[in-house]
């Protein structure tokens, strides 16, 4: 196997772990309520995608675009990238779990506000009545 593709494959695993790490520190500051603290996240969140997506374009440039990883990792010999290529699934399992989760509160939040804001700012509609009332 390829030095560099080994080389992708653990900063691809460690760019994950990062991600999921922000991840949960961005379902407690959703929790909390901290606002501002989210909006640190979201920039770190960002820097952590960008990174992901430049090693990802590397090992295409490397492998070329048709070749399918999970093929590439199990014809290899060495147990050290099949465990880190596992725990690269798995992380990005677990990543995409947690963004599920913290999107779903974020619109439950969301969705709560928007009512609480309905319910205190008066209607600026003129009830008419009408032949049924």
């Amino acid at each position: 196997m390829n030095p560099d593709i080994k080389v992708i494959i653990y900063e691809e695993k460690s760019i994950l772990k990062k991600l999921l790490s922000l991840l949960d520190e961005q379902y407690d500051c959703i929790i909390n309520k901290d606002a501002i603290q989210m909006d640190k996240i979201a920039s770190k969140l960002d820097e952590a995608s960008k990174e992901l997506a430049k090693i990802e374009i590397q090992r295409r440039n490397i492998m070329g675009s048709e070749a399918s990883m999970r093929e590439t990792i199990s014809l290899c010999d060495d147990e050290n990238i099949k465990s880190a290529y596992e725990e690269i699934v798995s992380t990005i399992k677990m990543v995409q779990l947690q963004k599920e989760a913290n999107d779903t509160l974020i619109k439950q939040r969301l969705f709560f506000t928007k009512k609480m804001i309905n319910l205190i700012k008066p209607s600026k509609d003129i009830g008419v009545y009408n032949a049924y009332g």
